[in-house]
This record gives structure tokens, sequence and C-alpha cells, in this order.
């Protein structure tokens, strides 16, 4: 079977799952599921009005951090 990511990614208000056919379009996503079955949300961070994401989403129960391996669709753990 096909491995998408080694986490569930979803994406926008409504937390749209994404997979390998609509990956054009909601990636990077703005959610991911974390193993406490948490969904954490993509960091933003804002510098003079602009806003640059820092590919690093943080659960807000477990305070445990995810980055983005650049290039992949891989997430790997901080901390």
């Amino acid at each position: 079977m096909y491995q998408f990511s080694n986490r569930e990614c979803f994406n926008g208000r409504y937390l749209i799952p994404v997979n390998q056919f609509n990956q054009h379009h909601h990636w990077p996503p703005s959610h991911i599921k974390y193993d406490c079955s948490e969904l954490a949300e993509h960091q933003i961070r804002r510098s003079r009005g602009n806003f640059y994401p820092t590919y690093i989403w943080e659960c807000p129960s477990c305070k445990s951090k995810y980055q983005l391996i650049r290039g992949t669709r891989q997430f790997e753990r901080l901390s």
C-alpha cells in the first residue's frame, strides 16, 4: 500500500484530508495528527506585517513539535 506521509495531514478551516491526489492544492498542510490523537496547528512567524511559514507544527496539549523535512512529505519530531 502506498504511504503518502508518516502523519495524517489536514488543510483549511474544514480540515480536508490531504492525500496524493489533492496535495498540489493543499500542501503544506495546516494541521497534522499527533500520536496523542490531537491536531497540531502550523506555526507561522510574523515579521514587519508579513507572514512566513516555519514548517513547524506544535501540539496544544502535549507541547511536542514536529518539523517537515524539506523536499519530502515526512515529519520529524523536534521535542
